[in-house]
């Protein structure tokens, strides 16, 4: 059992251990989602703990004080955090990930039997990377905690459309696994609407399932006003340089985001046309876009990953974001934080896909959409809107106005009360 102090037995606050392999703080950059879920479970009177990677999972930063130690504890804004060391250069290969991920998963079991300071009441797990699932699953057992999953992506559908899993044997033994997983929870956190209907699809009880989205309620009511959205010092330059149309794209250069199609788009609209693009983070397929952008002399930079404030700030002053997603089933389930934070910061939405992104954008009147994969289109579109200042400002204007109905309040905390079994607490 885990070693408890007198000071752990008086407290009487649910204790929630929380494995999420990425909790990036808002002055990291990366997914906003585990930070506000272990921020919302602390405000709501739980007492938590996350057990995460020490090693970031886009910089590839050691996170841990001085960088020594399998296990890491320290103590921020209220919550406890144990950081799992691993691999600096794990996203280098395949092999390294899966070696990473391993140690992960396999060091976390460890640290969950000799640095807990309290038995968890509940164990609530982030599905990705699967590997540290059946971790969770063990823990639950072994504590007698409820298990709660936080859906962010289906798996292995996700790496199945992505091309990283074959079909065969493993992935029908990961599907089997994954249903059985979800049979033995007591609650499922769903990312998307269209997750939800998967698992509703699935025979997942009703009462298991609730919709959290990957919104920031903290951009309400002011995003000038929000700590996440710091001043910073002025910039010498625009970092969209002389454009007079600032287009930005947010997020992960990876096999999610179709940024070939972003960057054919640039090359039709051509380095005179006035619009200059601007991509903020990094991912596996960066460095190949620089080369092109360079080669090809594209209107187009780079900031490489950002804090969350720095990055909120730029979008801040972009005249246009842009969402795009290759052609598969998988992705119209796909509902990214970095949408929630464009139509939050009153930035219009050019989006390029179909399914529950596309369905937000037609009720929030926040954004237009167009199919995955339409260079011309979406050439032909930006050309259009950087001549029409006035219906940008009107799109920006409805995405924040829905973003102030319809993402804050009590909804994300009701959905976690129900998944602590805590509906009536106060």
């Amino acid at each position: 059992m885990a070693p408890s102090s007198p000071e752990a037995a008086s407290d009487r606050r649910p204790h929630v251990l929380f494995l999420t392999f990425h909790c990036p703080r808002p002055d990291e950059p990366g997914a906003v989602r585990p930070w506000l879920e272990a921020c919302q479970l602390r405000d709501l009177g739980c007492s938590v703990t996350v057990m995460t990677s020490a090693i970031h999972y886009m910089t590839g930063r050691d996170l841990r004080k001085g960088g020594r130690g399998w296990c890491s504890e320290s103590e921020e804004d209220g919550i406890r955090f144990l950081r799992i060391s691993g691999l600096l250069d794990y996203r280098k290969s395949m092999v390294r990930r899966l070696i990473h991920y391993t140690r992960f998963a396999t060091l976390g079991f460890l640290a969950a039997q000799i640095r807990m300071k309290r038995k968890p009441d509940v164990v609530l797990v982030g599905t990705d990377p699967i590997l540290v699932c059946p971790v969770a699953w063990a823990l639950a057992g072994r504590f007698r905690a409820r298990l709660v999953l936080d859906e962010r992506d289906l798996y292995p559908e996700t790496a199945l459309a992505l091309g990283v899993l074959k079909p065969g044997l493993l992935s029908r033994g990961l599907s089997i696994f994954q249903r059985a997983l979800r049979r033995r929870a007591a609650f499922i956190l769903c990312a998307t609407p269209g997750i939800l209907q998967s698992l509703q699809a699935q025979r997942v009880p009703d009462e298991k399932l609730g919709l959290l989205y990957n919104a920031d309620p903290a951009l309400l009511p002011d995003p000038r006003s929000n700590p996440t959205l710091a001043s910073h010092p002025p910039r010498p330059e625009s970092p969209w340089g002389d454009a007079r149309f600032r287009i930005i794209y947010a997020g992960s250069m990876g096999r999610a985001s179709d940024l070939d199609t972003l960057l054919e788009a640039a090359a039709r609209v051509g380095a005179d046309s006035g619009i200059g693009f601007l991509l903020v983070g990094d991912g596996e397929r960066a460095a190949g876009y620089r080369v092109r952008v360079e080669r090809e002399r594209l209107p187009v930079r780079f900031t490489g990953p950002l804090p969350r404030q720095e990055a909120r700030s730029l979008i801040r002053e972009a005249d246009l974001a842009l969402l795009l997603f290759p052609e598969a089933d998988l992705f119209r389930t796909a509902l990214p934080s970095k949408l929630f934070d464009y139509l939050g910061l009153g930035c219009p939405v050019v989006f390029l896909g179909s399914g529950d992104s596309e369905t937000v954008l037609r009720e929030s009147g926040g954004g237009l959409r167009l199919p995955s994969g339409d260079a011309a289109a979406l050439a032909h579109l930006l050309l259009e809107l950087g001549a029409q200042p006035e219906r940008c400002k009107a799109m920006g204007c409805a995405g924040r106005v829905w973003f102030e109905r319809c993402v804050g309040g009590e909804g994300g905390r009701g959905i976690l009360r129900r998944a602590l079994a805590m509906e009536h607490a106060g």
